[in-house]
């Protein structure tokens, strides 16, 4: 989705977004470098500043009538995201006097549509078909219909829907949507408004796979010329390939002669040719086209290093963390631009058979640990180790590292695209370091359980009827002792996707076992999923009250004896000693609060530091400014580190690292 800075929905000053739902990291693994040797996709839904409608929604299986009509909507972030009778889905229909949403437009409805699973995008079909979206940056902007200034009708919301509505391959899809796109034309709901218009929103990615033939998609989607109608490209990822997006464009060299592994738009060199983004001249062949060199945007000035590194850095990351090897020849500081020199490959091979559903889950709850881009070291995590960094104020320039798992994630998921019709949705709610997966088959027979599309899932109103919020609890007791907590919490967490697994492959060998209609089947398994779902929603609030009388009054409490009950936990030294804590430097006339070492401060140390110092100051601090100079010289290292720093950034800000809270 969308990127961010300064606020949580906003990017920067001159970045700002209409949808808050923004950030979003989607991973692809072909067949071939599955341990299950099926494609399997993976999401995070990195929300920002607007509420989500936290429900996941079964849509049905449904026949209509000739002559039916298909509606596109505005989609909203917050609940309820839709009001509709005309989807004929009984979680958008009207409650307790909605009014009804107005569609854009309609168009010509399918005799059958497949059911699936729907947040505000869709999810995984009985079909096996999933699909995992991020939002991208791109030159154009396009508008929905309903407002004064635009002209189009079709956002990636219906898009992925309908994909999942009318198609079980991951081909078909691709063309699907992009054949309504350039039809209906292409919005993004990330577009600003005319007088701002927010490029880095603009587009959309999607990661498309299916069961049979177990194939993998990337499908890169903008607005077309004149803010109307659309330009998309789609590639096939090899099977024994990894592959990432990350808000931004990843493909790149097209051969515009092999439809056995690209797809495109009519005339999808046009625009880049007339507005001279990019020339013939410039390719090697004349069946190539670079589509991100062409129409990925760079952004302006500050933002540029932005793009570089928000994108850059998890495409890295992600690449090292399942195919080490490759990952390994990758450079982190290298970025992800349109006309980045040698850039990232949009995928990597991987071992054969390597990746598992676990290892993709863990990759969603990454803090780039163990790396010098480590988000959960440092003085900007506190103590205790949080990796978390939340809003900054407006006019205060700066950057974060962009982890992969985010503390503002409303829910992700990984997707097995398994024949024979037994797929698999596992959905995490809230933030990946918080959450334990829990698996629901794609051709499930009903809706999940009641917490799961609760009308009482909203994000403004705290419910014990939505699971959502035992997740988020989880979440919010985290980051009072984060590594800590953290450790207890995913600990708890892989128990509980072992058992869901191992679960799984003993449902299924009853099934087989007890009937053999295919119907029946499924019926049963989804019982038991939901039945499973039930009692795990249940087992989590109890966890997470049980996190409350564990870990309270800077303690662990392990039972009730007066010596070895309760566990301290203690600040770490190096934290303690830091000036601008103020615990060492405390002084009965001051400093009360420690040193904040600003660039006034500094100047004033490093004059003092070559000023004659008295005999006084061997004995004790009576003076206060040489009370503070004492305590700074300590840090002369940390001084100069960061002055350095500072005039580094300045010197080069493009190549300094990135990336966004």
């Amino acid at each position: 989705m969308a990127l961010f800075r300064l606020s949580a929905c906003g990017a920067a000053v001159a970045l700002s977004y209409m949808k808050c739902s923004s950030a979003c990291t989607a991973i692809a693994v072909g067949k071939d470098a599955s341990a299950s040797g099926s494609p399997m996709i993976g999401h995070s839904e990195d929300s920002g500043s607007s509420a989500n409608d936290v429900r996941l929604v079964r849509v049905p299986r449904q026949q209509w009538a000739d002559g039916s009509k298909r509606p596109l909507y505005n989609w909203r972030p917050g609940y309820p995201r839709i009001v509709s009778t005309e989807l004929h889905t009984p979680d958008y229909a009207p409650v307790d006097g909605e009014e009804l949403d107005v569609p854009l437009t309609h168009i010509p409805q399918v005799k059958e549509t497949w059911a699936y699973w729907d947040t505000d995008y869709g999810v995984q079909n009985e079909w096996g078909l999933s699909i995992g979206e991020s939002t991208c940056t791109a030159k154009t902007v396009g508008w929905p219909s309903n407002l004064p200034y635009g002209h189009n009708n079709a956002g990636i919301e219906d898009l992925s829907k309908i994909a999942l509505e009318r198609c079980k391959t991951a081909r078909c899809a691709a063309e699907t949507m992009g054949t309504i796109a350039v039809d209906q034309g292409f919005y993004s709901a990330d577009s600003g408004k005319p007088s701002a218009p927010a490029y880095d929103g603009s587009s959309e990615c999607l990661l498309l796979a299916d069961a049979t033939p177990g194939e993998v998609w990337i499908f890169n989607l903008m607005t077309g010329k004149h803010n109307a109608s659309a330009i998309w490209a789609a590639e096939r990822v090899p099977d024994n390939h990894v592959a990432i997006s990350a808000n931004s464009f990843t493909i790149r060299k097209m051969n515009l002669t092999d439809s056995n592994n690209f797809l495109f738009s009519p005339d999808v060199t046009s625009l880049a040719e007339e507005m001279g983004w990019w020339s013939r001249d410039n390719e090697a062949s004349p069946d190539l086209f670079d589509f991100f060199g062409a129409y990925g945007d760079t952004g302006v000035g500050y933002t540029t290093n932005i793009l570089n590194f928000y994108s850059g850095r998890r495409m890295w990351r992600v690449f090292s963390l399942l195919s080490p090897d490759e990952g390994a020849k990758l450079d982190p500081n290298k970025g992800n631009l349109p006309h980045t020199q040698d850039p990232y490959p949009n995928s990597v091979p991987a071992p054969k058979h390597s990746i598992t559903a676990q290892m993709l889950m863990d990759v969603y709850r990454d803090h780039y640990e163990g790396t010098p881009y480590d988000l959960t070291v440092g003085v900007a995590a506190g103590p205790f180790g949080n990796p978390n960094r939340g809003p900054t104020p407006f006019g205060v320039d700066g950057l974060w590292e962009r982890a992969i798992s985010m503390f503002r994630t409303t829910w992700s998921f990984v997707l097995e695209a398994k024949p024979e019709r037994r797929s698999v949705t596992w959905f995490g709610w809230d933030a990946p370091h918080s959450t334990a997966y829990l698996p629901l088959f794609g051709a499930a027979t009903e809706a999940a359980p009641e917490s799961y599309h609760s009308r009482h899932g909203h994000m403004s109103k705290f419910s014990t009827k939505t699971a959502f919020w035992a997740f988020n609890m989880v979440s919010q007791i985290q980051d009072r002792f984060f590594r800590l907590i953290t450790a207890d919490v995913i600990h708890n967490a892989h128990r509980i996707e072992r058992e869901a697994a191992q679960a799984i492959e003993m449902w299924e060998a009853d099934v087989q076992i007890t009937t053999t209609d295919e119907s029946d089947s499924m019926v049963l398994l989804t019982q038991r999923s939901n039945a499973f779902l039930d009692k795990t929603i249940e087992d989590w609030w109890q966890y997470a009250f049980g996190l409350f009388a564990k870990y309270h009054h800077y303690g662990v409490t392990h039972n009730e004896s007066a010596i070895g009950g309760m566990e301290l936990v203690r600040y770490p030294e190096w934290w303690l000693q830091s000036p601008e804590v103020g615990f060492t430097s405390w002084d009965r006339q001051g400093p009360f609060h420690g040193v904040v070492l600003n660039e006034t401060f500094l100047s004033t140390v490093a004059a003092s530091l070559d000023a004659p110092r008295p005999a006084a100051l061997q004995l004790q601090c009576k003076d206060l400014v040489w009370c503070l100079v004492a305590v700074v010289t300590a840090a002369v290292g940390h001084v100069v580190g960061l002055r350095r720093g500072k005039q580094h950034t300045a010197r080069d800000v493009d190549n300094s690292y990135a990336v966004l809270a």
